[in-house]
């Protein structure tokens, strides 16, 4: 207690003769102190405790009401400024009734039974129940009803709020967390709030069969109420994906999607996107011939596939010569091969860098039909792959990881334990270093995790695609043998 008052007394030249002098601060002293050190930022107080067991939740509350400053105060440490959307001129908003109307959306609430709730604090002029504001950061005008006060978890229904006030309206159509809202003769527009990307995604499937629709819509609301929330439809592997801050996140908008809106999910790591691909080239024939009383079935084609450089994902080419198929054949021959490719050979998954050549065949003037040149490419492409060795590809992110001076080892040891390969470091400020790494995706599923036990939760992380890369081969045959291990049972 005697440092953190000693810290307090600095804070004020009278403070500090009367504490030497005496020794003693009363404590209405203490609060101005600790009030003048808070809003010139010559210190931060920080409060200890637990909101889930209601612990130092009293202590918080005295604390903001002791040491931080009315935006009246505000207003002469740090001036409220924005642009106006027309034409990005400056603007300053003083925190005073006089001044047009300006506030933030700073959260949004999706209740099952009112709807959305929009929670916005006041900056300038005043808000009435009953008008009409505009919305710079959609550019769209939204009604605004009843006005409520937040009470906990109550709502006092109020008919204006005015400069740092913090208030609720119902049922706004466009506007998000993070938006700005003005007075339509004065438009003000105010820097967007940056949330963080997230950081671990998981797949996640009713327990009830079903109830895809109530998980997508329940979703969908919970997202305008948490932005660092991510959720989509992965169209390759069929998954529905759910992306956020690290696994307690999920779990907890699980838990809350549960209770608001009466829908269990399971939740487990996505399916790696592989794919196949082929390292050298390969010839075969396709030949489709089906007999069975009248017309029949025919189509014969032979073709090469080469593997293909430069980023192309597929090239078709097409060397016949002297009508040994006819024209109209050849588009049926190319679909036959792309949808083939797209189902996979080797594993089930789509096979990319491929350059297809047709060169030969033979036709029936009666019995060759598109259908039976479309079976003959594809029997031809599943053939020729069986002598190009083909590989699977899995993709590579690269990943940047920032973390304290003291758990660097550790954190490049794990990276390389992960088949990753380190491209560098760069030490930055406050003590910290910026890793940049490749790492297959297959081993980043639940990094944030390991990154937390790494670095005692110090350590943060993003990633992005990069490129795909060859499988080594001992972890393709497991990779193979459990996708076509189904099939075989």
């Amino acid at each position: 207690r005697t440092k953190l008052v000693e810290k307090i007394a600095e804070s004020d030249d009278t403070l500090i003769e009367k504490y030497l002098e005496g020794g003693e601060l009363t404590d209405e002293e203490i609060h101005k102190g600790l009030r003048e050190g808070s809003i010139t930022r010559r210190f931060i107080p920080v409060v200890c405790g637990s909101a889930a067991g209601n612990i130092g939740i009293q202590q918080l509350l005295d604390t903001i009401s002791v040491c931080l400053p009315s935006p009246l105060e505000m207003a002469n440490i740090t001036p409220i400024f924005g642009v106006n959307p027309r034409n990005d001129e400056k603007i300053e908003r003083k925190p005073a009734e006089s001044d047009p109307l300006s506030m933030r959306v700073f959260k949004t609430i999706a209740d099952p039974f009112a709807g959305r709730l929009t929670i916005f604090r006041v900056f300038s002029g005043v808000l009435k129940a009953d008008s009409t504001v505009y919305n710079s950061t959609r550019e769209s005008r939204e009604k605004i009803g009843n006005i409520f006060y937040p009470l906990g978890k109550k709502q006092v229904p109020v008919q204006k709020a005015g400069p740092g006030e913090i208030a609720v309206v119902a049922k706004l159509k466009y506007t998000k967390t993070g938006d700005t809202l003005c007075d339509m003769g004065n438009p003000i527009r105010f820097e967007q709030m940056k949330f963080a990307d997230p950081m671990i995604s998981y797949a996640i499937a009713p327990k009830s069969r079903g109830d895809e629709e109530k998980v997508s819509t329940g979703l969908q609301k919970m997202l305008d109420e948490d932005p660092t929330l991510k959720f989509h439809r992965d169209t390759e592997t069929k998954e529905m994906i759910l992306s956020g801050m690290g696994q307690v996140h999920l779990e907890v908008t699980l838990e809350k999607l549960k209770r608001k809106f009466g829908v269990e999910v399971e939740m487990k790591t996505p399916k790696i996107p592989y794919r196949e691909t082929i390292k050298r080239s390969s010839r075969a024939q396709g030949r489709y011939k089906k007999q069975s009383g009248g017309r029949g079935q025919y189509g014969d084609c032979w073709i090469e596939i080469k593997p293909l450089r430069g980023g192309a994902n597929f090239e078709f080419i097409n060397k016949i010569v002297g009508g040994v198929i006819p024209r109209q054949y050849i588009p049926a021959i190319e679909k036959g091969i792309t949808e083939t490719m797209l189902g996979g050979i080797i594993a089930g998954y789509p096979m990319v860098d491929l350059q297809a050549k047709v060169y030969d065949g033979s036709y029936h003037p009666v019995d060759s039909s598109e259908m039976a040149f479309k079976i003959a490419g594809s029997m031809a492409l599943k053939k020729a792959v069986q002598g190009a060795n083909a590989v699977l590809l899995e993709p590579i992110l690269k990943i940047e990881v920032v973390t304290p001076d003291e758990f660097l080892g550790n954190v490049i040891g794990d990276l390389n334990g992960k088949r990753g390969k380190v491209q560098g470091v760069e030490p930055m400020s406050g003590g910290n270093q910026n890793i940049i790494a490749l790492v297959p995706m297959a081993e980043t599923l639940t990094y944030a995790n390991q990154l937390n036990s790494l670095t005692s939760g110090r350590g943060m992380y993003s990633i992005e695609f990069s490129h795909y890369e060859e499988v080594p081969a001992h972890l393709a045959q497991k990779i193979i043998a459990e996708r076509t291990k189904p099939k075989e049972e």
